[in-house]
């Protein structure tokens, strides 16, 4: 009988223990599979993440790039485009000396004077047999002008169309070298003249060597 009762009291045990132990271990199984997925999540998201970052920062320069290009080309465009106003902006320039080679003067009138030696004419617009300057174009223009004259007195204008534009000169002097000039800018329209004015009774001086009486200028900007 309690033989009996002990081979009972076992087989109960082992049924109520065949539960639990199948419990635990259906238990364990699942943690240690989710265990075992996170670390394979964690592991496939950490280059999927570096390759996420990386693919932004590559179309972060990309985009830069482009930026970048379009720049380029709109300043290519735009030296392209000064070329070409460069290109289609007339020259205009010269540069003469009277080339007297000693004292020109006095004249009984005012006398227009010839600048001779020419150095420069860029565009051709100084005309070397008349000394008159003629605009090409209606622009801004920058004209200077100098003499030398020793114990004579000296009086230059300059004209534009006839009339008086600017001025120099001294009186008779007492043997020292006297030297002067001018300059000033004018906008002149096309066809416009000008030119310098020797005063009656009046002398300058000039050398073939030196070149110390000269008659400039030069297109600034074409309107």
């Amino acid at each position: 009988m309690r033989l009996t009762i002990a081979v009972l009291l076992l087989l109960y045990k082992c049924l109520i223990s065949a539960p639990i132990a199948a419990d635990l271990t259906n238990i364990s199984e699942p943690v240690a599979s989710e265990l075992s997925t996170k670390d394979e999540n964690k592991q496939l998201n950490c280059p999927l993440k570096l390759c996420t970052d990386l693919l932004e920062e590559r179309g972060a320069t990309e985009n830069q790039l482009k930026a970048l290009e379009i720049r380029l080309a709109n300043s290519e465009a735009q030296i392209e485009e000064m070329k070409k106003e460069t290109q289609d902006r007339p020259k205009v320039a010269f540069s003469a000396s009277l080339g007297s080679n000693g004292f020109f003067g006095p004249f009984d009138a005012d006398l227009t004077l010839v600048y001779k030696n020419v150095l420069i004419n860029l565009g051709g617009a100084y005309n070397r047999n008349t000394g008159i300057f003629t605009a090409m174009v209606r622009g801004i223009y920058y004209f200077s002008f100098f003499y030398h004259c020793v114990n004579h007195g000296t009086s230059l204008d300059l004209f534009k169309n006839g009339k008086i534009e600017a001025a120099t000169g001294h009186q008779q002097g007492s043997g020292s070298p006297e030297n002067g000039g001018n300059s000033l800018m004018l906008v002149l329209e096309k066809g416009d003249q000008v030119y310098m004015v020797l005063r009656r009774n009046n002398w300058i001086w000039d050398s073939d060597l030196n070149n110390v009486a000269f008659f400039s200028g030069f297109l600034i900007d074409a309107m």
